[in-house]
């Protein structure tokens, strides 16, 4: 009986190789969860940090860059790309993870978390600009004065360092800050709402914020 199954399992693995040197390896087809549709308002924003609503708005705006022209290989679309992309900015996991998350490969989530960056990074001058106008300027002396009763007050501004890895190489080290980690030193300011006015994001985190 025991010789029987052996016989019976090199045929079934022949059969197998033959499958294979016919018509290829099979494709695999990865089945991706619809996570905008099948999660809660709560869970989403737990998830993404961003609302459904908000979501489509970014979405809306950068869908035309990121939408690939061609379905070949099952491809990834549009909003599965943002959510893998802000899944990625939300928690900083591993791509292998978000590859299982998303339902993906593991380059793919690379090439996808590129791709939407790029796109997003697009938009910033549209909106990331300090106030044009005295009307803007005014507004928002209002709100600060409102806040704190500090006059003349267009924004906020300070520096915070963003994690990152070593990037190796001869001029690595003036990437390590005085916290004795590899950083970005990132300036920022906002108005009295929180929104970006400005931002700037080239510095090493040696870089001290008097420079910036």
């Amino acid at each position: 009986m025991d010789n029987f199954l052996i016989i019976e399992d090199y045929i079934f693995l022949d059969i197998i190789i033959l499958e294979i040197i016919q018509n290829g390896i099979p494709r695999q087809v990865h089945i991706r969860s619809d996570h905008f549709n099948s999660m809660s308002d709560l869970l989403f924003f737990q998830h993404f940090r961003l609302k459904k609503e908000t979501v489509l708005f970014l979405l809306q705006k950068i869908e035309d860059r990121i939408e690939y022209d061609h379905n070949w290989n099952n491809s990834v679309s549009p909003i599965n790309q943002l959510l893998i992309c802000l899944r990625y900015y939300a928690t900083g996991c591993h791509q292998l993870s978000l590859a299982f998350f998303g339902g993906m490969d593991k380059s793919t989530v690379n090439r996808i978390i590129k791709r939407v960056t790029l796109a997003i990074c697009h938009l910033s001058q549209q909106y990331i600009k300090l106030p044009e106008t005295e009307d803007q300027k005014r507004n928002i002396q209002l709100e600060f004065f409102g806040i704190a009763a500090f006059p003349k007050v267009i924004g906020a501004v300070d520096c915070t360092h963003i994690k990152i890895q070593s990037p190796g190489g001869d001029d690595a080290e003036i990437f390590r800050n005085r916290k004795n980690f590899f950083s970005l030193n990132v300036q920022a300011a906002v108005d009295a709402n929180y929104k970006f006015l400005n931002l700037v994001a080239r510095w090493p985190g040696s870089t001290h914020d008097n420079t910036i």
